[in-house]
């Protein structure tokens, strides 16, 4: 009995909402299976949505970069007092007027040539923005992965509902059997009694749970208004099945992740965006040839105009220059220390696609075998579970005669949940395998999703 119990605390534990959130409502609005409800997260996730603005910020880049090599224009406007003085170079008298002085300016500086450094610095934001699109994908597998174990944690989790229930009626007739036997021992049917009450404690307890799970899954895919009833959603299915599918070698699965790993693809565009960055800084160090045109304005009428075009005339004048030249920034080692930085860097990113690639092939091998694995423990336990539960049907026909004590009876119920336990749960592993295979693929793999 104790074994029996055990049991039924751990696999509701198991129905945590940080873990399985699993379970059905009482009267659900409406139906959502798994490859909807991944849908649904992909749409209105938050924390995938929050994500995703990371590379609408890294767009910004591509602005920045044309305001460092596009033209740049400075202009100036004014107007400020000045007393009035009539003359020229040889001599001035003063005017006991004031007036306005109109002043303006524009100047631009135009790059003709700068070795194409324009193309390797959007080159480099250009691939910033995939790196952070891929940690959109990243967040929208962990979140897929998470949804997954909801689901399926709730679908074994209404199978072990579904077991205490039947226990509980089991238990109700048996002790009613006893009742009726009136050559039963007392001390058997109080037995029964107490095992009966505790299980139905087990069932209020999971009750609760399966409400919570519930909610964790309604979270996932956006839908937070659970106090409504029609917001509820409900699982496709009331216990966990098998679901078999066809697992292909392991090549197949390991090109994938070598073309689909965000984490792997983003060191890729790494290290790319960071050489287009040397190469830009290398160039940096070349002059830049480029125009120059320059407009100057200058007007008042409290100063006498000079109109000598060899005297330059502060208060009233026009002019304009306009020519070609080379630009030279000689910084004293600012620009090499870039370069010997972004040297390292690049350096450091190969460093980590080597140990990536080694690392995340590891882990899809686990992966693949776990699938394996649970695919085999799950056919074996399947005969296991047969087996408890003709063990079972015999005991209810010899507790119908009165014949089976209630130790007999406990016996055969904590067998069978021992059983129980291990088989739903094989299912639920073998469920969850595939899950973790497409999370290591960085792609969906499995057949019933795609």
């Amino acid at each position: 009995m104790k074994t029996l119990l055990l049991l039924l605390v751990i696999m509701s534990a198991v129905m945590s909402p940080a873990d399985l959130h699993a379970e059905e409502v009482a009267t659900p609005a409406r139906v959502v299976s798994l490859k909807d409800a991944i849908n649904l997260a992909l749409k209105n996730n938050l924390e995938i949505k929050t994500t995703g603005f990371q590379s609408e910020i890294a767009k910004t880049d591509l602005t920045l970069i044309k305001g460092e090599l596009f033209p740049k224009i400075s202009s100036t406007v004014g107007v400020g007092p000045i007393n009035g003085k009539k003359g020229n170079y040889a001599g001035f008298v003063d005017q006991s007027t004031w007036g306005a002085e109109w002043i303006g300016s524009i100047e631009a500086k135009i790059p003709l040539f700068v070795w194409g450094r324009g193309n390797d610095l959007s080159k480099a934001a250009n691939l910033n923005i995939e790196i952070n699109k891929l940690d959109q994908t990243k967040k929208q597998n962990e979140i897929i992965l998470k949804l997954k174990e909801a689901y399926y944690g709730w679908q074994y989790a209404m199978s072990l509902m579904d077991f205490v229930s039947d226990t509980h009626k089991d238990l109700e007739s048996a002790v009613k059997a006893l009742e009726d036997n009136k050559k039963g021992k007392k001390e058997d049917l109080l037995r029964l009694e107490v095992f009966k009450y505790q299980v139905e404690e087990k069932k209020i307890e999971i009750a609760k749970s399966v409400k919570l799970a519930q909610m964790g899954v309604a979270f996932y895919i956006g839908e937070t208004l659970m106090l409504d009833p029609a917001n509820a959603v409900a699982n496709e299915r009331q216990w966990i099945e098998m679901d078999p599918r066809e697992l292909k070698e392991f090549a197949y699965y390991l090109d994938l992740m070598n073309r689909s790993t965000p984490d792997l693809l983003k060191v890729g565009y790494g290290i790319e965006a960071k050489s287009s960055l040397l190469t830009s800084e290398q160039k940096a160090t070349r002059p830049v040839f480029g125009a120059l045109l320059k407009y100057d304005y200058a007007q008042t009428n409290q100063r006498t105009a000079q109109n000598n075009p060899f005297i330059y005339d502060t208060y009233n004048h026009s002019s304009v220059a306009a020519g070609v030249g080379l630009t030279w920034d000689i910084d004293f080692g600012v620009g090499k220390s870039k370069q010997d930085k972004l040297v390292l860097e690049i350096a450091e990113l190969k460093s980590k696609q080597l140990f990536a690639e080694e690392g995340l092939k590891v882990l899809l091998n686990k992966s693949y075998m776990e699938v394996e694995e649970a695919q085999m423990r799950a056919e074996t336990l399947k005969k296991a579970y047969k087996s408890a539960k003709k063990w079972l049907t015999n005991i209810e026909t010899s507790v119908g005669l009165g014949l089976t004590p209630a130790k007999d009876i406990i016996d055969a119920y904590t067998t069978r949940a021992l059983v129980f336990k291990d088989y739903y749960e094989s299912l639920y592993r073998y469920q969850m395998s595939w899950a973790h295979l497409s999370e290591a693929a960085g792609v969906e793999v499995d057949p019933l999703l795609k």
